[in-house]
């Protein structure tokens, strides 16, 4: 299933693409990663600040070198949904100050898909699991995380 933007949500953005206001280049690599979530998990405290698909988003975890880290990887539906908090103010719900791209609520899961060719991504937004096929990377984007200590 594709996700579909609300009439409202394609308006905002609509107007954040016009106004410019969408997030630069990310340097992730010189960013210190963040422990949120389930316990001994450490996340990275940036997304890929990129539109992926399913591949480029695994690709990018595996090839990530961040705090002295080489084990990135993509994370799982629940570890995604982990790090959801609908009580946090504003349009991304997303627990310690893990930074979300203004334009984008969605993120790849390495979690299979409803079917074959899928996988699961999570909206950050209205907290929804949804899955896309992993060649369609329209609004997702790629979030890493790795055991801490591992």
């Amino acid at each position: 299933m594709r996700y579909r933007m609300t009439a409202a949500a394609n308006v905002r953005f609509m107007l954040l693409l016009l106004l410019g206001i969408a997030a630069g280049p990310a340097a992730a690599q010189n960013q210190t990663p963040a422990n949120v979530g389930s316990p001994g998990l450490m996340w990275t405290p940036k997304d890929n600040d990129a539109d992926v698909d399913w591949n480029q988003a695994s690709a990018y975890c595996a090839n990530l070198r961040l705090g002295g880290n080489s084990d990135w990887r993509l994370p799982t539906i629940d570890e995604l949904q982990g790090i959801y908090d609908p009580s946090i103010p504003g349009d991304w719900h997303v627990k310690g100050n893990l930074q979300l791209s203004r334009t984008f609520s969605s993120y790849w899961s390495s979690s299979p898909g409803s079917a074959s060719g899928e996988a699961w991504y999570f909206d950050f937004y209205g907290g929804s699991r949804l899955s896309d096929k992993l060649s369609f990377g329209g609004f997702k984007r790629a979030f890493c995380v790795r055991r801490s200590g591992g």
